[in-house]
């Protein structure tokens, strides 16, 4: 097969995680529509996992898919993460037909794929540790308030990229501008109460914070960031608030 492929489903997306290339000339982290995809078809539909000549498929020949890739053959295996809920699938790709003997290698692939889903989830399982781990370890502070100073921020944010890419998951930079007059030790204790203990706070001096959203998206950000600002306004401590996708870098405090 010329293109063998650890993908993420992601709402409407499958993003490519890993991959062997030697033919399409797809990059780690592409997305593709879910829905034209034949792993949709095999997941929605049973359309069959193990297809020498995809020609012989109907379900197959009528993929949106085709209209980007030329695939004559076809390998997509079901994975899932440490909750047991489906989490990507194992793909292979050739743009020709191969021979039917490919048909023989169903057991030894679903046993793959089974050992793949192990890892994959005694990783995700992991992650929440490793960040608090990273956080509590990371020895560059802000004097004041004992929160990641810039130094600091920029290496859990490096950290937090290439969790993203490695599995397919998003995060949001939540920014947060106090008042001038306000005691920013007391923004700092009010604001880490308010968090997940995965998320990353950062104090960039003055009353300006930033916080790392893990496993965040960009429709679960703003009833986080609602909550956040309303409980500390409540508080009266009144501050302004945007948020941004870690992959698009986090906006000016001034916004």
């Amino acid at each position: 097969m010329a293109l063998w492929m650890v993908a993420r489903r992601h709402g409407d997306e499958l993003i490519l995680l890993r991959l062997r290339d030697g033919h399409y000339g797809l990059q780690r982290g592409e997305r593709l529509c879910w829905q034209h995809t034949y792993c949709c078809r095999m997941m929605e539909n049973g359309a069959p996992t193990v297809v020498a000549d995809t020609r012989d498929e109907p379900a197959y020949q009528s993929a949106p898919i085709n209209q980007q890739l030329d695939i004559g053959a076809y390998i997509g295996l079901p994975l899932t993460d440490h909750k047991q809920r489906f989490f990507g699938t194992l793909c292979a790709l050739n743009p020709s037909p191969v021979e039917p003997t490919l048909l023989e290698q169903h057991s030894a692939l679903e046993h793959q794929a089974r050992l793949i889903s192990f890892l994959l989830g005694n990783a995700l399982s992991d992650l929440k540790h490793q960040r608090i781990t990273d956080f509590i370890e990371q020895p560059h502070r802000c004097e004041q308030t004992g929160l990641l100073n810039e130094t600091g921020w920029q290496e859990v944010i490096r950290q937090e990229r290439r969790r993203c890419r490695d599995f397919g998951l998003a995060a949001v930079v939540m920014r947060l501008q106090g008042p001038t007059d306000g005691d920013p030790v007391v923004i700092a204790d009010s604001l880490a109460a308010l968090l997940r203990e995965q998320d990353s706070i950062c104090h960039h001096g003055g009353n300006g914070f930033s916080v790392l959203l893990c496993e965040t998206d960009a429709d679960q950000a703003p009833p986080i960031a609602n909550r956040i600002r309303d409980a500390l306004n409540a508080k009266q401590l009144l501050v302004r608030v945007s948020t941004s996708a870690l992959d698009q870098g986090a906006p000016p405090l001034n916004e």
